[in-house]
């Protein structure tokens, strides 16, 4: 059982930078989230913002991201199954599962070079449609790693349509 629309959106040190660009998507899809201030801010807190090249990186620190489910939603995903369905209705949870999903301001994903970091490519931000677009995106980034003619055009997923090479940097 999967529940669409149902987000949690926990407050971390990052939704304070952020806010101003996820500020009006956030308002547009007000009813989808829940927002959460317990849990990960201090957790976050501790994740280092900066480190050198040749330092181990958090993501290396944490290789697996595997968020709790919240019950609450797995129930609720419950009984809604048992209303479209009622021969579900004795059904009984097995197993649930929480993730992550990475997003960015306009929900498209970034597929491409990083203007800021020569060599440096990025393919992040797919907003939960990763499983539908994966195939495609994966054609687009492999034909943009190797100097390949791309199958799309690239430019409206450059990182760059967030600012400007400089301002990612400082970012």
């Amino acid at each position: 059982m999967a529940r669409r629309n149902k987000y949690e959106a926990h407050v971390v040190p990052d939704s304070f930078r952020l806010l101003p660009q996820f500020f009006s998507a956030m308002i547009r899809q007000k009813h989808e989230y829940r927002i959460r201030v317990r849990g990960r801010f201090r957790e976050e807190l501790r994740i280092p913002r900066r480190w050198a090249l040749d330092q181990a990186s958090p993501f290396e620190a944490t290789r697996i991201l595997d968020p709790a489910p919240n019950p609450a939603i797995v129930e609720e995903s419950r009984r809604n199954l048992i209303r479209a369905f009622p021969a579900f209705g004795s059904a009984r949870i097995a197993e649930s599962w929480g993730g992550l999903i990475d997003t960015t301001p306009d929900a498209v994903p970034v597929i491409g070079p990083v203007g800021a970091v020569p060599g440096f490519y990025l393919m992040s931000g797919f907003s939960g449609h990763g499983f539908g677009i994966g195939p495609g995106a994966g054609r687009l980034m492999a034909e943009l790693v190797t100097g390949a003619s791309p199958v799309v055009d690239p430019a409206p997923f450059r990182f760059e349509r967030f600012g400007t090479s400089s301002d990612a940097k400082a970012a």
